[in-house]
């Protein structure tokens, strides 16, 4: 819901200016159906209309399952206002706020509802109310569609200790670290960057790499790589006892210059010897890819930039490219595409995604990865 009212007021859409029909909010029976029919049946793609008549396409979607019903209006204020607002709706004879139903999820009904935005009385949201006997069965066949597109096991790779720490302005101490490294390998993550062998003065917060990483390097249960920006990074990373190391290059050339201080080209050529000299040590090495739909200096990055980097550190020996969105800019609109360019150079096992919530679209980018 909070998604939906979002996008009710975004200017484009008060113009009435896409083709949708309506958003279908499946009834509430307890807290996890509700999240789970938003999230699975939450907003049915073209389904937003103007009119007050179900359309045939819908009648159709649902099975003809819908029955009877009325229309309400309200008007719409901020961007919270369709989650607070208390739409009076009918139970059982009585009156209960759908502020009530949203919220607290607590009230089992046999009502769902369709929600109409109505371009010609603008800031009005119209509720039609039908009754849906085969709605578990509608519901069902909508979220089989959709698991069917989703692999069934996701690999996780947990780099908090790493990328989280490394933003942090005030230093954590080495035991924290230590013992954080600790509580997530215990959790059943599979693997846990730890820390990055970079120059203390590029990068304070993670100067005490060696002791960090001699403290976990023994632990079992988990991976512990880390991060190794060149050959003098990789050998003291090795001395500290590292078995498994990763190289971080960049799709935007701008952010390649001002992140590591060399070229896309440059960084591709230190990452070949970082590449050659784990080979030789059978240490595996992991690649990523930063700013691959965005950059905070060039604004968006093509995605055939992105495909000729993953190229080149595939062909360098990478057993996994992990597709890092820096600044979280991209939507499921950009990511796609990025993608598609991708998959078409390198295997699809091999890649990962790695997003940054930072406009709220991390777990739809996530989404449309895996399907």
């Amino acid at each position: 819901m909070m998604v939906l009212s979002k996008v009710l007021n975004k200017s484009s859409l008060r113009r009435a200016c896409w083709s949708f029909s309506s958003a279908f909010i499946p009834s509430i029976k307890d807290q996890g159906n509700f999240i789970k029919g938003i999230h699975m049946d939450g907003i049915k793609p073209g389904s937003f209309s103007h009119g007050t008549n179900m359309s045939k396409g819908d009648t159709a979607a649902s099975g003809n399952c819908w029955s009877g019903g009325n229309v309400q209006q309200m008007p719409l204020g901020g961007s919270s206002q369709i989650l607070g607002t208390d739409i009076s709706r009918e139970n059982g004879g009585k009156n209960a706020s759908w502020g009530q139903y949203i919220g607290r999820a607590s009230a089992a009904s046999d009502m769902t509802q369709r929600v109409v935005l109505s371009p010609e009385v603008p800031w009005v949201l119209r509720v039609r109310r039908y009754s849906s006997p085969c709605e578990e069965t509608f519901l069902k066949n909508r979220q089989n569609k959709l698991l069917q597109r989703i692999p069934e096991y996701v690999k996780i790779v947990e780099v908090g200790p790493r990328d989280g720490l490394q933003n942090e302005k005030d230093i954590v101490p080495t035991d924290v670290k230590i013992q954080l490294i600790k509580m997530l390998a215990a959790s059943g993550l599979p693997v846990v960057e730890a820390t990055s062998f970079v120059s203390p003065k590029w990068v304070p917060q993670l100067a005490d790499a060696k002791f960090v990483m001699e403290a976990v390097r023994d632990l079992q249960g988990a991976k512990f790589p880390v991060l190794t920006p060149n050959l003098k990074g990789f050998e003291a990373a090795v001395a500290a006892g590292a078995k498994e190391v990763a190289i971080f290059a960049s799709a935007s050339e701008s952010f390649s210059k001002s992140n590591i201080n060399c070229s896309i080209q440059e960084s591709l050529v230190r990452y070949r010897e970082v590449a050659i000299a784990a080979d030789k040590l059978s240490l595996p090495v992991r690649g990523y890819i930063s700013c691959v739909v965005g950059c905070p200096v060039e604004g968006a990055v093509a995605p055939s930039q992105v495909a000729y980097v993953a190229k080149e550190l595939c062909s360098m020996g990478c057993y996994e490219i992990s597709l890092g969105d820096t600044i979280g800019v991209g939507t499921p609109g950009t990511v796609v595409p990025m993608l598609e360019a991708v998959v078409e150079v390198i295997p699809i096992e091999k890649l990962a995604v790695h997003f940054h919530d930072t406009y709220g679209q991390a777990l739809s980018n996530i989404l449309v990865s895996l399907q």
